[in-house]
């Protein structure tokens, strides 16, 4: 499979998102800290799959994303990031497993005036409709 684009990833499932402690979230609201999230590797987008590969590994087939989504939410709101989400919004991915489904948030590529979420997005949507 062609590697179509590969970077840095910092990433949480929905859950770890949604138990942060406004102490907890209050780290992202500081220069020089990066957003919430709870694992970080390097994640790799292939024709057929995402492979984020780090402390923990996660293999994601395209065929089984449901939603590619870049934005906030009631799970990743504006407010736990500084500025507001002025330089870039997480991209969420919702894609199924044997027993249901997990969501999961990413910042890839994450630097001092944002990420590069809207290109992986973009890419991502293109493979997608291209199905």
């Amino acid at each position: 499979m062609q590697i179509l684009q590969i970077g840095k990833a910092m990433w949480s499932y929905d859950h770890e998102i949604a138990a942060c402690t406004l102490i907890d979230a209050a780290g992202g609201l500081f220069s020089l800290t990066p957003p919430p999230h709870h694992r970080e590797g390097e994640i790799i987008l292939t024709t057929g799959t995402l492979v984020i590969d780090g402390y923990n590994y996660l293999n994601i087939p395209l065929n089984q994303l449901e939603q590619v989504y870049l934005g906030f939410d009631e799970v990743y709101k504006r407010s736990l990031i500084k500025n507001n989400g002025t330089f870039w919004q997480p991209l969420r991915l919702r894609y199924k497993v044997a027993d249901g489904h997990n969501t999961i948030y990413l910042m890839i590529d994450n630097g001092f005036f944002g990420t590069k979420n809207q290109l992986w997005f973009d890419t991502l949507k293109q493979l997608l409709a291209d199905d």
